[in-house]
């Protein structure tokens, strides 16, 4: 078989596959789904308010002095701090209380992640390259890192790097597990353009480009977290492009 033929059979087979999950979804709105949604406001309120600097002052004020060197960095912590709370533990309370869902469910596994890697792979290469060519743009380094002292010592930097790194964690288990899979049952892969929705808008602080990507990039992620049922691609692919945004905005700015 060419190779065409081959791409056309596996097409084929995800079309026929999608449909006869969609066959199985209600396509009616219950309790259930109603939950997921009104958490995941309060979850993204959390996220978006509960990190602020002057919640950060109002919190550990007493006890961290804005001429502290550290200052940012702990902002940063607190910011990322709230991302998991507003990301994982009100879901997770949520999900707790309700009292009729099993956490493995929510994408947990790494095994699809392990089985689609290649694929992940090569969904990842074309922005990664992408990256290179934007990492110029004035816009771009204005922004990365988020931490303006990441350059300051390899201490600032990769502790920086790996609080950057959960909060991907929390991002993806909030959008590509919570989300998708409590409204699985109600709109089946329609779910994934719910999830789109909010997920573009967390990108509106960010440059317009990252903005319209990240509306490919939700759909893309959402398919394959649905697919693989597993929220750790999503998670090496932003990890890995965070890095390389960060390290080559440092490099274009000539701090490392």
């Amino acid at each position: 078989m060419s190779k065409l033929g081959k791409i056309q059979q596996w097409v084929e087979g995800e079309r026929l596959r999608i449909h006869t999950e969609q066959a199985a979804t209600t396509g009616i709105i219950t309790s259930s789904e109603i939950g997921v949604l009104l958490v995941a406001c309060l979850g993204l309120m959390m996220m978006q308010f509960g990190g602020t600097p002057e919640v950060f002052k109002f919190t550990w004020g007493r006890w961290v002095e804005i001429t502290d060197p550290y200052w940012e960095l702990y902002h940063l912590l607190h910011w990322i701090s709230a991302c998991l709370i507003g990301y994982v533990v009100i879901p997770l309370l949520y999900l707790k209380v309700r009292g009729d869902q099993i956490l493995r469910d929510y994408y947990l596994n790494p095994n699809g992640f392990f089985k689609h890697f290649l694929s992940y792979f090569i969904l990842a290469l074309p922005v990664f390259l992408l990256v290179i060519w934007v990492s110029n743009w004035p816009d771009f380094q204005a922004i990365y890192p988020f931490y303006s002292e990441a350059h300051r010592s390899t201490f600032d930097l990769w502790v920086w790097e790996f609080a950057y790194l959960l909060q991907f964690v929390a991002l993806e288990f909030f959008f590509r597990a919570f989300l998708l899979e409590g409204l699985r049952k109600w709109i089946g892969y329609g779910a994934i353009f719910v999830m789109v929705v909010p997920y573009c808008m967390i990108h509106f602080q960010k440059t317009f480009a990252e903005s319209f990507g990240s509306i490919f990039a939700g759909v893309i992620l959402g398919w394959m977290a649905m697919r693989s049922r597993s929220i750790w691609g999503g998670v090496f692919a932003h990890g890995l492009i965070a890095l390389e945004m960060d390290i080559l905005s440092l490099i274009r700015k000539g701090l490392l």
